[in-house]
């Protein structure tokens, strides 16, 4: 499922809340004007295998703008919530102690812009 908007995180938060792992990954692009080591985030990939069935979600970070600042402060919550809560689901990746930094650095930032779409009043 692509997410894109802030309907869609609400849509990924319900389908994580029953499970007891996720999987996790990162794809980071290159780019200019902020990012970790000239490194983007472009995507988070989640996925979940839990009773009733499966559910991938791929989440797109790549966004911009005024606009995109209510979708990427979910996002951002939902992730910060996911990381580090030590309430289920249990997040697992592979190799994941490299994006797991830059997926930090990436909420600082994201924190850091929602505070101050706020403060302009958007």
């Amino acid at each position: 499922v692509w997410v894109g908007d802030a309907e869609g995180v609400r849509e990924m938060r319900a389908a994580l809340a029953g499970a007891a792992r996720v999987g996790i990954d990162t794809e980071w692009a290159e780019g200019e004007g902020g990012g970790v080591g000239g490194a983007v985030l472009a995507t988070v990939q989640l996925a979940v295998t839990e009773g009733s069935g499966e559910a991938a979600f791929v989440c797109d970070a790549l966004q911009r703008g005024p606009a995109a600042a209510p979708y990427l402060s979910a996002l951002g919550s939902e992730l910060r919530s996911l990381l580090l809560s030590p309430a289920p689901p249990l997040p697992v990746g592979f190799a994941f102690a490299a994006d797991a930094q830059k997926l930090a650095a990436w909420l600082r930032e994201a924190e850091a812009a929602g505070g101050e779409a706020e403060a302009a009043g958007g």
